[in-house]
């Protein structure tokens, strides 16, 4: 099984983002070995507490060990530091790739 690593850089793709990606892992049956996320720019939206993906993030983070990066900057830029996600980590690229090591896929939406 491939292993995978995101980087989510948009707001604007929550059903590609829901269905084909978090809802396929959260159950088991994506065909990949998911890794890691890494969200900046707009993307942070996504990390949200309420958010319409936020109980599927958790699950990630929680049973699934996926490390969630959010680019620190983007987060202190849109003053978004109390409303994320528990679990989420706020870092720098360096953080991702960290984390990202040594998967066979590095994907970008």
């Amino acid at each position: 099984m491939k292993s995978v690593a995101f980087i989510i850089t948009r707001q604007n793709l929550s059903e590609l983002f829901e269905d084909d990606i978090l809802i396929p892992i959260v159950k088991g049956d994506s065909g990949l070995k998911a890794v890691a996320f890494y969200f900046v720019g707009e993307g942070v939206y996504h990390l949200l507490k309420g958010s319409r993906h936020a109980k599927n993030i958790k699950s990630i983070i929680e049973s699934k060990q996926i490390a969630v990066v959010a680019s620190e900057s983007s987060i202190r830029n849109r003053k978004l530091q109390n409303v994320v996600i528990d679990g989420v980590k706020l870092g720098v690229l360096k953080d991702f790739y960290d984390s990202a090591a040594g998967v066979d896929h590095i994907i970008s939406f």
